[in-house]
């Protein structure tokens, strides 16, 4: 599990989606009972990445399996599903459906002990999370 936030190749895995997108180094406030605060109170760390004056980006977790399982329930109350993400042990994620359009606002990923959140404004499905997902993996995988 990173214990900073990577850059290198997931910063460049970031800028295929949306490009310009950089490292913002958030001061976090996390309130209690959220992904964020448990992400962090289990030793994990909080990255954002994008385009900060846009608006447009992602919000990655990297944190531990315990904390995963800690907030299990509280996804599913929240409307997220289970779905099959190659890769990864154990996959939750908040889809949205408006007519014709999907999009996927959150991903919870468990791989080899280790939580992965993904926060974004720019996933229309989980395929197109591919790539992204890929890279937050192979920063677990180190």
């Amino acid at each position: 599990m990173p214990t900073e936030c990577p850059q290198g190749d997931f910063l460049v895995a970031m800028n295929e989606y949306v490009g310009g997108s950089v490292f913002i180094d958030t001061p976090w406030e996390p309130a209690q009972d959220t992904d964020l605060a448990a992400a962090i109170d289990a030793g994990g760390v909080a990255c954002s990445y994008g385009i900060q004056e846009a608006e447009v980006g992602a919000t990655v977790l990297w944190s531990t399996a315990e904390a995963f399982v800690s907030r299990r329930a509280q996804w599913q109350a929240d409307g997220q599903v289970q779905v099959e993400v190659s890769g990864t042990d154990e996959a939750w994620a908040l889809q949205e459906t408006n007519g014709s359009e999907t999009h996927v606002w959150v991903l919870n990923l468990l791989v080899d002990d280790v939580w992965i959140h993904i926060g974004a404004t720019f996933l229309p499905d989980l395929e197109s999370a591919g790539p992204l997902v890929d890279a937050a993996i192979a920063e677990v995988r180190r």
